[in-house]
């Protein structure tokens, strides 16, 4: 795990040799997967929620799952909505497997929204921080993967958002 934190900090540096790293080494995605629970299992900490339901109104196990598993389906449909958008819509190259390491490895990136909060009482301020590093990140990411201009893959990236928060609205507000 060493070597994907090595990774991660690079990826959120916006170096390249993540990105390669990514390319070559399928065990990424593993790695992606697990960047993606534990974030999210720290953003649920961050929020106040606890395992023993000691500290909060939200202690219970099934908003530990829930949570996760909107993280999840978040980190596939995303990923394909984005990889869709560079390989159809831009005619870039690339595959979704890549696609899925890159999201993965910049999700942890939306951790910035519990340091923020502490900062600014403006929680928005915090989201759009957060959600600008992680499409930073996507955007470098899918301009390795896809050929894509930088301007292109950040639009792949912007627009693959758009595109999941419709496909969201439609699976229920449970998904946002």
């Amino acid at each position: 795990m060493g070597e994907a934190l090595k990774r991660l900090l690079q990826a959120m540096r916006l170096d390249r040799d993540a990105f390669v790293w990514m390319d070559f080494n399928d065990r990424a995605t593993g790695d992606a997967l697990v960047f993606v629970v534990v974030t999210r299992f720290l953003i649920l900490l961050g929020l106040g929620w606890s395992l023993l339901g000691i500290t909060s109104s939200f202690g219970n196990i099934e908003i530990l799952f829930a949570s996760i598993f909107n993280a999840l389906v978040f980190w596939l449909a995303y990923s394909a909505l984005t990889w869709a958008i560079a390989k159809f819509l831009f005619q870039g190259s690339g595959n979704f497997a890549m696609t899925l390491r890159i999201v993965g490895f910049a999700y942890p990136t939306l951790l910035l929204v519990l340091f923020t909060r502490y900062v600014t009482p403006n929680g928005m301020l915090a989201i759009i921080l957060g959600a600008v590093w992680f499409l930073a990140i996507v955007a470098h990411g899918v301009r390795y993967e896809s050929g894509l201009s930088l301007g292109l893959s950040a639009a792949s990236g912007g627009l693959g958002f758009v595109a999941w928060v419709i496909v969201a609205s439609i699976l229920g507000r449970g998904f946002i």
